[in-house]
């Protein structure tokens, strides 16, 4: 197998870059859009938003499924990266549309949201497979895997500016919906751009037999999924750790509200937070090249575990909290730098103990984790908000109330991160040196 070449080391990690950009308005824009730019009622607003993730995070998991029962003359992996985002770019024009009544645009407005993100997951998990395409040498395989992280962490912070200022400028010059719809198709084609580039820089690289993509069953999917330990015990550990991640990126303003007493303190929080994953991912490679992944990856967590202990008894000021908490994401970053490896990690083992290769479906469990993550902190945070009784109306807020939040902010993400450590240590065996002796064992059994 060919190592990475100069130009791969150069952009790789510019997609997640173009999909953060593209997510980030979804993320924050799109219920605002629906309740206040189409107007649609709160309860077609609320099914929409709802049943649409739903079916979002199923389809992530089909996604895998999908790549790995279809195959292209120009590869099995790398094609996705230039049909699926181009696809994704019409539908999500329509998630920011109007068209009709209110059902009629409800309905529109759905399928859009589920066909986009349905693509989005398809190039998620190819650019996640190509991991495991490009190169054979684990150091390798941790740079890639480090550099979606800093792309993905960098794209965060870019996009916490960016996007605002276009639909702030849009709509100084459009009004209403096409604003948005505008908005929608300036970020698709940044995403597009960036698999494109992703693309352009992997030529040559996707060689998988056309007889080999089609020979896969979905029994011989779901068994690699449910008798692999490792890639269990990996995705336990990253549901739980986003959750803990995710929890702290949605807190910080309730955090900053009531115990720095100032709301708007929350950008500066947030941007410093996300800009210390993105250096944690930088360097997450060279870290796990010296004292392997997986302990990289309990290092990275773990230390940020204690950091959160730290910061709940020290209650930290403005300066202070910023410092600690880059620090913690440096740490974080190293772990979460390395999830497309362990994910990758773990299909090598897969491909190796069965004979079937299962990348695509392997790699799109990540997506699935991630939306798990996402969704569990939204039925935990509201949970534990009122469990330490948080009142949102309130202008001031007591001991008792900065107590509460102190717990929600350090104590919760403490506990899910040092649970999380558990399924990691327990179930997840492989050493770095172990993909190099599996992978040769595969390619003499081909």
């Amino acid at each position: 197998m060919p190592r990475i070449n100069t130009a791969i080391r150069s952009v790789w990690g510019v997609s997640e870059i173009g999909f953060s950009i593209a997510a980030t308005l979804e993320t924050t824009f799109f219920l605002f859009f629906l309740t206040d730019v189409a107007q649609l009622p709160l309860a077609i607003s609320g099914i929409i938003a709802t049943g649409a993730s739903a079916v979002d995070t199923i389809s992530a998991l089909l996604a895998g499924v999908f790549i790995d029962k279809c195959h292209f003359k120009k590869g099995k992996y790398r094609p996705w990266l230039l049909i699926a985002p181009t696809v994704a770019m019409v539908f999500f024009i329509l998630c920011f549309t109007k068209i009709g009544g209110d059902v009629t645009a409800g309905i529109i407005i759905s399928i859009g949201y589920i066909v986009s993100h349905f693509c989005w997951n398809i190039t998620y998990a190819g650019v996640r497979s190509m991991t495991n395409v490009l190169t054979d040498d684990p150091s390798e395989r941790a740079f890639l895997s480090g550099r979606l992280g800093a792309g993905a962490s960098l794209g965060r912070v870019i996009s916490a500016k960016l996007v605002p200022l276009i639909t702030t400028s849009l709509a100084a010059v459009v009004s209403g919906v096409y604003a948005y719809s505008i908005c929608a198709a300036i970020v698709s084609v940044i995403y597009m751009i960036a698999m494109y580039i992703s693309y352009g820089v992997t030529s040559g690289y996707d060689t998988e037999t056309k007889s080999e993509g089609k020979k896969i069953s979905f029994k011989a999917m779901g068994k690699n999924i449910v008798t692999n330990p490792n890639l269990i015990g990996v995705v336990i550990h990253d549901i739980l750790r986003m959750i803990a991640f995710y929890t702290v990126a949605a807190g910080t303003a309730y955090y900053a509200k009531v115990v720095l007493g100032d709301a708007a303190a929350s950008g500066t929080v947030l941007m410093v937070f996300f800009l210390g994953c993105f250096v944690g991912s930088f360097i997450a490679a060279r870290v796990a090249k010296k004292i392997g992944t997986k302990n990289a990856t309990l290092i990275g967590v773990g230390g940020w575990a204690v950091i959160c202990v730290v910061c709940f008894f020290v209650q930290p000021g403005f300066v202070a909290l910023n410092v600690l908490l880059f620090v913690s994401q440096v740490l974080f970053g190293l772990a979460y730098g390395l999830s497309a490896n362990l994910y990758s990690m773990c299909a090598t083992w897969s491909h190796w103990k069965s004979g079937e290769n299962t990348i695509g479906t392997t790699m799109s469990i990540m997506t699935v984790a991630v939306k798990l993550g996402v969704t569990l902190r939204a039925m935990i945070l509201p949970a534990a908000l009122a469990a330490v009784g948080y009142v949102s109306t309130n202008t001031v807020f007591d001991a008792a109330a900065v107590a509460g939040i102190n717990q929600v902010y350090f104590l919760l993400p403490f506990a899910l991160l040092l649970i999380s450590l558990v399924p990691l240590v327990f179930l997840f065996k492989i050493k770095d040196a172990d993909v190099v002796r599996m992978n040769e064992e595969i390619a003499q059994k081909a």
